[in-house]
């Protein structure tokens, strides 16, 4: 009689593992350590683990064929809601952009509606987030001509508001959006987008004046993507960023006021901005 290493069974006769079996037991079913031999009962039991990780194998690589072909399917997916965007098919266009949207949501295994730049923020791919940004912005202009998607715009509004300050069409958009606001049907949603995103409050950066009252100069956005990167995401950073919206609005207008200080101030921010645009 002999003990099955395994199962510790007295048994008459244990059978071989060989190399190939022993193999596919750790790679395809993900066991560990395998004894050389072990009773007839264990080594069927081990042959259906094989038969089972072999399975779920080739189910993962199905799912990564699909999801490679989602992604390589989607630039046409875009092109098409660009299409119909210029024939003014907004609704049909508006479908394109969410199925754009969900296969982005697929290929991450992110749950619906919760697309987030970070995915994106040391990625290759990060050229992705300019696009995501004008896909949100068309989404904001659609919703905003139909009174039934009012809840699917202030959702746009808000991934807008996220992804905008990764792309590199941040000035742009904000500058689109404060046209925008005086003819929307929901002004009060593109304020909103507004206010998150800095385009309303820019005025009071000391760095804007500094900057002769321009928020887009390229200091100024790392300065705002500074704050909104960084400080936000902390408590102590929010109360920094609540005093200084407290301390500089009188100081900004005293800079404003003079080229002479914006001279001498411009060297102080752009060290500033130079340093602070470095976060990780």
């Amino acid at each position: 009689m002999e003990v099955c290493p395994k199962c510790e069974s007295p048994v008459q006769k244990l059978l071989q593992i060989d190399s190939g079996m022993r193999l596919a037991l750790q790679s395809g079913a993900g066991l560990g350590k395998i004894p050389d031999q072990v009773c007839p009962q264990c080594y069927d039991g081990l042959t259906r683990h094989i038969s089972k990780g072999v399975q779920l194998r080739i189910e993962a690589q199905v799912r990564e064929k699909k999801r490679a072909a989602l992604w390589k399917g989607r630039m046409e997916v875009i092109k098409q809601a660009r299409d119909l965007m210029s024939q003014k098919a907004y609704s049909e266009a508006a479908i394109c952009y969410e199925k754009y949207l969900r296969v982005l949501e697929i290929v991450y295994d992110q749950k619906l509606g919760e697309l987030n730049p970070e995915i994106f923020n040391k990625s290759k791919r990060s050229k992705e987030l300019t696009l995501i940004t004008s896909v949100y912005w068309d989404l904001l202009r659609i919703y905003d001509m139909s009174p039934k998607s009012i809840d699917r715009q202030r959702i746009a509004a808000a991934q807008l508001a996220k992804f905008v300050n990764f792309s590199t069409i941040y000035p742009d958009i904000i500058r689109r959006a404060e046209d925008f606001v005086r003819a929307a049907k929901r002004p009060e949603v593109v304020r909103g987008f507004l206010k998150s995103a800095g385009g309303i409050r820019g005025k009071c950066f000391i760095a804007t004046a500094v900057y002769g009252n321009d928020p887009y100069a390229p200091e100024v956005m790392l300065l705002r993507c500074y704050r909104d990167l960084v400080l936000r995401k902390s408590s102590f950073g929010r109360a920094i960023i609540c005093l200084y919206y407290r301390l500089s609005p009188p100081i900004a207008a005293t800079v404003n006021n003079s080229t002479c200080l914006q001279k001498i101030l411009r060297p102080c921010v752009r060290y500033c901005a130079e340093r602070l645009g470095k976060f990780p």
